[in-house]
């Protein structure tokens, strides 16, 4: 009302009418409540003739009603928890829901009653509500005298209200009670009109809702200079509009006629071959004599290749059946092959039109089909990514064209340049020739490897349904859209994925995280769906490879060269990682070495010094042998027999530290120990040995109760040589008859006793921590007869 005020349309000739059909809140009252206009403003519209329909103004109630509601607010109360106030009545909505669904539960039931077959026709259904066959003004409940006319309609008690100003409320004007609303009944007197007379308002107003009635029309006044310059201006902006516009629509046609495509045969040179590309002489041709031209063989078939000025490109020949003829919508497509010079897709340079084919002539790309370039290069991850990102770019391209689509997308069909960037070929190549090419069977103009069966792959499952025989590939761009280059880039996506295994997906240097291609396989799955309407386009695919595999666009000479500073950044850790693991390695390597050799002689060969042989007056030898060795390799296994040896000396080796000994060797069930060398200690030799014998004596024990054998152990000090000997394996090795005397001793004693000569005896006889008893004179093997001694204790 407030926007009927400012459209001067609350004069009384004008009349409104509201519907409210809840009782509980008046239509001013909500109004007021919920609006944001001024209230006067909306008070002072209001004085106009606004009525208000209701339901019934009566307070009256069928008798049915009553016990209706009683029935609402148990339930409610009961099985909801809400209790209704006093005197409050249910809700409007209740009880419509409530009639609605008896006045259906009625009519199935009669429907059911006359021909159960009809319950579930809907027309039958329907007809029952307006045509009740028993009587035609039927009632839904005698008690609640709710009725149903013949025509289907419920015929309803209508209260119609007249706001009052002064009031500011509803006032009860008249009301409707009739199944067709025919006549009033004036139950609360005549309607205050608010006209002249009293009369009701007209159907149309005077001057008619828009005021152009002819009585009504103003008089035509002179326009204003402000004015007629206004309208100067907008006819003169109009007009150069409208002038853009035709030289825009000029230019267009124009260019349409421009033949930029039409070449002759002279203006490419004659078939050239390897010898004329060294650069070619790496790919030699794998197409017979006879095959026809290919784009999917560029960089293979060197005779293909012609020269245009200089610059090598490369031929596709297509056999038509009758001459070519540029139409209207042949020469949008050629004006648009034109005009998208994009990097990512193959450039038509021209077409040589002759009676049964047509040359087209594409700008050369030499390393080849996407599909050759993966089968003969091993390349990393981010090389292979930022093909796949070329492919989306040019594809992005393509479908914002008036071409909109490939078609028929395909490894075959991505070539790669000198330059490493992937480029789609044959663009719009079907649409220039779909109406001239042979039947089917008679295409001569494909290779092998540009055929259906071998681009199945990457054909959508919508177009395989189709049940057609294809036999030009080409034929499937006339009933593919943009959704199937949608699903070949999936398919394409998954053939770079495959030919490299995940071990290999990170490059060494790569920023890209082995987790990558798993969001890659995703990505995929999404292209791939059954459904072409299901499938991302080519935006949304962008956005998702990129955020998700952190690849940037640029090709692969800008990722050559981020890939080059990245190296340099790295270059300085790096060094400094491989010297730490270099000096890891040596130190390793020193340790190794010490555990062959002497200490004192490892750092003599770490400086680079000979290892000159040395002659030690006072050193003393321990040597021991294991009695009942024989019999115990008889009956073990040979790994049996070197875990046991392995046990026992690796146990005397965990000893040998807390004395001032090396250990020279072991050869079988021989151990051989040396004091006083390679570095002296004085008369200590004979004292460090003794004590070492004691505890290995004790050691062998504990381990070879158990299997009845024994140690028998032989000591003897004096002079010696030692050195190393060899280059491969090198050994520190003793020399001289101290040696050889040790080794009798060992062989001439008992078990688990220590058999020592005079010499070592004297040396450590003093000493009070060892006892010491003569063994008496024996022969010993080459050395005539010795007195001995055993060393019993300490």
């Amino acid at each position: 009302m407030v926007s009927a005020a400012a459209l001067d349309m609350t004069k009384p000739e004008y009349v409104y009418f509201t519907a409210e059909p809840f009782r509980s809140k008046e239509f001013y009252e909500v109004l007021r409540a919920e609006g944001g206009e001024d209230p006067t403003v909306a008070k002072e519209a209001f004085r106009t003739s606004l009525f208000q329909l209701t339901g019934s103004c009566t307070t009256q109630r069928a008798p049915g009603l009553a016990g209706l509601y009683q029935k609402i607010e148990e339930r409610s109360r009961m099985e909801y928890g809400v209790r209704y106030a006093d005197n409050q009545e249910p809700s409007e909505i209740a009880l419509a829901s409530y009639f609605s669904v008896k006045t259906l539960g009625i009519v199935i039931n009669a429907v059911l009653t006359s021909d159960p077959s009809q319950s579930r026709n809907g027309t039958v259904l329907a007809k029952q509500f307006s045509n009740n066959a028993i009587n035609p003004s039927w009632m839904l409940d005698n008690q609640t005298g709710i009725n149903i006319d013949s025509s289907g309609d419920r015929a309803m008690d209508i209260c119609v209200q007249r706001y009052n100003v002064e009031a500011d409320t509803f006032s009860r004007t008249v009301m409707y009670y009739d199944s067709a609303l025919a006549h009033l009944t004036p139950d609360f007197g005549p309607i205050d009109w608010r006209t002249p007379g009293n009369a009701p308002a007209k159907n149309v107003p005077v001057c008619g809702y828009d005021g152009a009635a002819p009585n009504c029309a103003p008089q035509a006044a002179l326009l204003t200079v402000p004015q007629i310059s206004g309208v100067s201006v907008g006819i003169a902006l109009f007009c150069t509009l409208l002038g853009l516009f035709a030289t825009w629509k000029v230019r267009k046609e124009f260019a349409l006629k421009d033949e930029w495509w039409k070449m002759s045969k002279d203006a490419i040179a004659t078939t050239e071959t390897a010898q004329h590309h060294p650069w070619l002489s790496s790919h030699p041709s794998r197409v017979t004599k006879n095959s026809a031209f290919s784009l999917s063989t560029m960089g293979k078939d060197p005779k293909h290749i012609r020269r245009m000025k200089g610059v090598a490109v490369w031929v596709t020949k297509v056999q038509i059946v009758r001459s070519f003829t540029p139409t209207r919508n042949k020469k949008i497509t050629l004006r648009e092959m034109k005009m998208i010079a994009h990097g990512n897709l193959v450039h038509l340079v021209g077409i040589v039109v002759e009676p049964s084919c047509l040359q087209f002539v594409y700008e050369f790309c030499s390393k080849g089909s996407l599909d050759h370039l993966l089968n003969k290069m091993n390349i990393d991850w981010e090389f292979r990514a930022a093909l796949l990102s070329d492919l989306l770019e040019g594809v992005s391209t393509l479908h914002a064209s008036v071409l909109r689509r490939h078609g028929y997308l395909n490894p075959y069909t991505c070539l790669v340049d000198k330059r490493f960037t992937l480029k789609i070929a044959e663009c719009g190549l079907y649409d220039l020739t779909s109406d001239i090419l042979p039947p089917p069977g008679q295409d001569e103009s494909q290779t092998a490897t540009l055929t259906f069966s071998n681009a199945i792959r990457w054909i959508p499952p919508e177009i395989k349904k189709l049940g057609r025989k294809w036999s030009n590939l080409r034929e499937i761009a006339g009933v593919a859209g943009p959704e199937a280059d949608i699903y070949a880039v999936g398919g394409i996506m998954s053939s770079v994925m495959e030919e490299q295994d995940d071990v290999m997906l990170r490059s060494e240097g790569s920023s890209m995280s082995l987790a990558k291609p798993m969001d890659l396989e995703r990505i995929i799955a999404a292209c791939q769906y059954s459904n072409p309407n299901s499938r991302p386009g080519i935006e949304e695919l962008k956005k998702a490879f990129y955020h998700n595999t952190g690849v940037r666009t640029g090709g692969f000479l800008e990722s050559l060269v981020r890939r080059m500073q990245k190296y340099a950044l790295k270059l300085e850790y790096a060094v400094k990682d491989r010297t730490e693991a270099l000096n890891i390695e040596r130190r390793l390597c020193e340790k190794l070495l010490v555990e062959m050799l002497p200490k004192p002689i490892v750092e003599m060969l770490l400086s680079g010094c000979a290892i000159e042989p040395e002659h030690f007056h006072g050193v003393t030898i321990f040597f021991s042998v294991i009695v009942g060795f024989v019999e115990f390799v008889a009956s073990q296994t040979p790994l049996g027999v070197i875990d046991f040896l392995n046990h026992v000396f690796s146990s005397f080796d965990d000893v040998l530290p807390t004395y001032d000994v090396y250990k020279v060797e072991t050869i079988s069930d021989c151990y051989m120990v040396v004091s006083g060398l390679p570095t002296p200690n004085g008369d200590l030799h004979a004292v460090e040995i003794c004590r070492m014998s004691l505890h290995l004596l004790a050691v062998f024990r504990r381990i070879a109760d158990d299997l009845e054998m024994q140690i028998q152990i032989g000591l003897h000090s004096g002079s010696c040589a030692a050195g190393v000997v060899g280059s491969k394996r090198p050994r520190y090795c003793l020399f001289g008859d101290t040696v050889n005397t040790a080794s009798r001793l060992a062989s001439h004693g008992k078990p688990s006793r220590i058999h020592m000569s005079a010499t070592t005896c004297s040396l450590v006889v003093d000493q009070p921590d060892f006892l010491t008893v003569e063994r008496g004179v024996i022969e010993l093997k080459g050395k005539g007869k010795e007195r001995t001694f055993w060393l019993e204790g300490g």
